[in-house]
């Protein structure tokens, strides 16, 4: 049996450091764009929220299709910077560039509908383009630089701890400074300045982080020689994967989960400002209830997947996400919660960000669990190891679904009749009952779907631990099963 390395040398702590930073400039991008997007170009700029959900969803379609390019494209790279470096690099400084660009629009786009929502479409697509292009080869570049199993979850509790500090600080600082010296949000040069100090700031950060790892590169795993990538080749590849009863149920989950997420990223803002009344500066702060949230799941996580299940930690989560986002929502349609202006309200929306991820950090982290376990059960019947797929077919199907959800709540924005330029205690009663019952109950029922597939996973401790029995039998008694598995599967 092949062994890993031994002799290549422990990460210091530079490197763990170099690596990890890298993920607060994605964080940062990400949460700001979610944060400001469609309330920068439909309340500020006057596009239609239908447009605004199209570009975004357009968007996340090509972003869907360019992970598995990419990370293939970078698994087969061959340079004197290694494979992943060069990916690194290259999107650095369009990444940042793109951010700005998509909050800086030139007068003659700004005057027309169809001039608006080509900027934002295009720079939305080359923003996801070049965040593919770091994200990707930056994970794989993770796998490689520790493959010690302890110091590969230390490396990736580096890269997740950076990424929360990325889009917690976005959230706090963004909406701290839209909101000071006479409420600059309804100010389109303001936008222009956040997306400057963003994008810059992005791309020095993914510099840093490439050039902290750099010295690394050259040593890391030679390029394998993998058969041609093609269309065909992926699309055979997911087939057998779908086979896995196990996987249908955690990717109909997501499938299902998608537009949940998608709505309520859309329409958080617009829900935060106008339908609870919450000053701009306490809006940024609410982002703070994250970090106990991330904090307290990735201590308990592991211990309750050995005490229940992952299955039961699953619906665990994706219960606790849905009732989060809807109750609050629910007992202010039903009049049965004190004025906006009283203080309880804000700690009621303080718990409920602080539930919501709790449920929705939990899921994840079990759902991107299991796919491990699946992985091994796919090895075990087909002889095939085939993580990549799995992540990948995963994501491109979270994000088509994603993508779904950003255009049904672009779609709502139009069909309640949320006007552009509304200004908060301005907006009619009958709108904002349209974006409460859309945000809570209406995208509680995708998440509440989603329980009902992630129901049907059923690979539990004792049947995981039967798996791994038969992949050491196979392995130490029958070389030559994996060969013989795959011939019979082609």
């Amino acid at each position: 049996m092949a062994t890993a390395n031994p002799g290549r040398q422990r990460l210091n702590t530079g490197i763990k450091l170099g690596y990890g930073v890298g993920a607060t400039a994605e964080a940062c991008v990400v949460i700001a764009f979610n944060a400001f997007n469609v309330i920068f170009y439909n309340n500020v700029l006057g596009l239609s929220g239908t447009l605004c959900g199209i570009a975004v969803s357009i968007a996340l379609v090509f972003d869907a299709i360019s992970d598995p390019l990419i990370g293939a494209v970078s698994d087969r790279w061959r340079s004197r910077l290694g494979r992943r470096h060069p990916f690194l690099y290259a999107a650095s400084i369009p990444f940042g560039l793109c951010f700005f660009l998509i909050y800086s629009p030139p007068s003659f786009v700004t005057d027309s509908q169809t001039g608006l929502f080509l900027w934002l479409a295009v720079l939305t697509i080359l923003l996801r383009t070049f965040q593919t292009f770091y994200h990707v080869p930056h994970l794989a570049l993770g796998a490689e630089l520790a493959t010690e199993y302890h110091e590969r979850s230390v490396l990736m509790a580096y890269s997740s701890i950076f990424g929360m500090v990325g889009g917690v600080s976005a959230s706090v600082l963004g909406f701290a400074y839209l909101g000071a010296s006479g409420n600059r949000v309804d100010d389109p040069a303001a936008y222009g300045t956040m997306g400057l100090a963003v994008g810059v700031f992005a791309t020095a950060i993914i510099l840093i982080s490439a050039i902290t790892t750099q010295s690394r590169g050259a040593q890391l795993s030679k390029v394998p020689d993998l058969p041609a990538f093609g269309l065909e080749q992926f699309l055979a590849e997911i087939g057998s994967c779908l086979q896995n009863k196990n996987y249908r149920a955690l990717l109909l989950g997501l499938v299902c989960l998608g537009p949940f997420v998608g709505v309520r990223e859309t329409l958080s803002t617009y829900l935060t400002r106008f339908f609870w009344e919450v000053p701009l500066a306490q809006i940024g702060r609410l982002a703070l209830a994250v970090v106990p949230a991330f904090i307290l799941i990735f201590l308990i996580v592991p211990g309750l997947h050995r005490r229940y299940s992952k299955r039961s930690v699953m619906l665990g989560g994706t219960l606790l996400a849905a009732v989060s986002a809807a109750v609050p929502i629910t007992l202010r349609l039903l009049d049965l919660l004190p004025d906006n202006s009283d203080p309880w309200i804000y700690r009621m929306l303080l718990i409920e960000r602080f539930t919501f991820y709790l449920g929705i950090s939990s899921l994840t982290l079990s759902v991107m669990s299991a796919l491990g376990d699946v992985a091994d059960e796919h090895q075990l019947t087909t002889g095939r190891r085939q993580e990549g797929v799995f992540y990948s077919a995963r994501s491109f199907f979270g994000k088509v679904t994603q993508a779904a959800g950003h255009l049904f709540a672009g779609l709502a924005i139009d069909v309640i009749g949320f006007e552009p330029g509304s200004k908060v205690g301005e907006v009619p009663e009958d709108v904002l009952i349209g974006l409460g019952i859309v945000d809570g109950p209406l995208a509680a029922l995708f998440g509440l779907g989603a329980m009902v597939l992630y129901s049907r996973y059923a690979i539990g401790q004792d049947k995981h631990l039967e798996i791994q029995h038969a992949l050491a039998a196979q392995q130490a008694g029958k070389p030559n099963t994996a060969h013989r598995n795959d011939a019979t599967d082609t």
